[in-house]
């Protein structure tokens, strides 16, 4: 199986500094293939103005080759193990500081008891950052009153997540209207990163548990981006 791709800006960003090693690591991987990608590259091209903790470094796990198309949260699941794993064989996995994140649409299980189960075993050894139904849920919040204005409305459109064209679902339709980006093939960061924390404060108004996104529209890509911006030094004391 072809091993995952590390993405990450860490080398990089002190190469003209002091070495600077990190407190916490996440290794993000995604369901899809762009959207959450590019979305979490801005994130971290963009973390000082973001409030990213300095000691903290985002890994992300690109597939590539015959893995490439490894989309469903179970696969997703099984690449992470095989990261783990060599990463221990190795010697480069740090218990302490690596964390291990997976990012995956609630609407990928097609039943409830599916989804629960998948949530109750990946979630024991794994950060799971769920949107239901899919990312763009959370791509709507960084607009004004979005709840209000977008979600509230249609909100039984939303959950069903239907698809209205051959490129878009309800959701991301939603969102491409609001934005004028196809999110699958044309984000752009820039347009959204001053409104990042009007998404992570609005997110709170809808569910963030995965039990509860079962059944509710819900997201918690915020919670994930808010444990970016803690400091590592007191979550090991």
């Amino acid at each position: 199986m072809t091993p995952l791709r590390e993405m990450r800006t860490w080398t990089t960003r002190y190469d003209n500094e002091m070495d600077i090693d990190p407190l916490r690591r996440y290794y993000l991987i995604f369901e899809g293939k762009n959207t959450e990608k590019q979305y979490f590259r801005g994130i971290d091209n963009n973390r000082k103005e973001l409030g990213i903790n300095n000691a903290i470094e985002i890994v992300i796990l690109s597939k590539e080759g015959e893995i490439r198309d490894y989309s469903h949260p179970s696969k997703l699941l099984e690449l992470i193990q095989n990261k783990k794993q060599e990463l221990l064989q190795s010697g480069l996995y740090e218990e302490e500081i690596d964390e291990f994140v997976i990012v995956f649409d609630r609407d990928s299980f097609d039943t409830k008891e599916k989804y629960l189960e998948f949530v109750q075993s990946a979630g024991e050894d794994n950060i799971l950052t769920v949107t239901n139904p899919c990312f763009e849920i959370w791509l709507i919040l960084h607009y004004e009153d979005a709840i209000n204005h977008y979600i509230i409305p249609q909100k039984e459109d939303i959950l069903k997540n239907e698809k209205v064209s051959r490129v878009h679902s309800r959701t991301s339709h939603i969102f491409s209207e609001i934005s004028g980006m196809n999110p699958k093939t044309a984000l752009n960061f820039e347009k959204l990163k001053i409104y990042v924390e009007r998404a992570v404060q609005a997110e709170k108004l809808l569910e963030q548990d995965v039990q509860g996104m079962a059944d509710e529209i819900g997201s918690n890509v915020g919670r994930l981006i808010e444990k970016m911006r803690e400091d590592p030094r007191e979550l090991l004391l």
